[in-house]
């Protein structure tokens, strides 16, 4: 299966939606990175299952549908473009990307935007897996679902609060991760502090 074409430094999103790709694809990166610096020592970092779901055929599949949970939340809460940073992946009452994916996933993915060049065909293919009588396609939309569940939900479990953007207005910063209102904008801070720290790790490395 040929995954999306990357947005780039030279293309960056123009819509929702493209963010909402772009998003999705880093989610899947920076879970990946999570296992496997949990697992040191083992020779095989992943299971051929989480390497399907998550590098290999399936993960394209995976990348849609947590783009779709993200579009459906931000087009629910009204965002606007530049705003649409601010989407809760984990929030009080279920109003997070994780409870679009527990609760309405195959909604989100019929709500998603049905573009040819943005992911039209794993659309079309996800929709046919998840209205399919067919007990193997049927399979592989629920191990999609769950795969995209399972990434945003550990992404959200150690994601804190760091942007000074708004928040679900019942969200605690000191409550369960599922109550914390963490968004995409948190995930983005996050990473961009930890590049800065690495670059400053290698200038100092390179000064030995």
């Amino acid at each position: 299966m040929t995954p999306l074409e990357p947005m780039t430094a030279e293309t960056p999103p123009q819509t929702v939606w493209e963010c909402c790709l772009v998003w999705a694809d880093l989610l899947i990166g920076l879970h990946m990175e999570a296992l496997e610096q949990s697992r040191p020592g083992q020779l095989f970092k992943f299971s051929e299952e989480e390497t399907a779901l998550y590098a290999g055929q399936d993960q394209p599949l995976v990348s849609f549908v947590i783009a779709a949970a993200l579009h459906e939340r931000i087009v629910r809460l009204e965002l606007s473009f530049t705003d649409a940073v601010f989407v809760p992946l984990a929030a009080p009452q279920e109003e997070g990307v994780t409870g679009t994916l527990r609760r309405s996933a195959f909604n989100a993915l019929y709500l998603s935007p049905d573009l040819e060049d943005q992911g039209g065909y794993l659309r079309a293919l996800l929709i046919h897996a998840a209205l399919s009588s067919c007990p193997d396609s049927r399979l592989l939309w629920v191990r999609v679902r769950k795969a995209a569940f399972e990434v945003v939900d550990a992404i959200a479990r150690h994601t804190h609060a760091r942007h000074t953007g708004p928040r679900h207005a019942d969200a605690r910063t000191d409550a369960p991760y599922w109550e914390r209102g963490s968004t995409i904008g948190d995930v983005l801070l996050g990473e961009h502090q930890r590049r800065q720290l690495n670059q400053l790790a290698g200038l100092w490395g390179d000064e030995e």
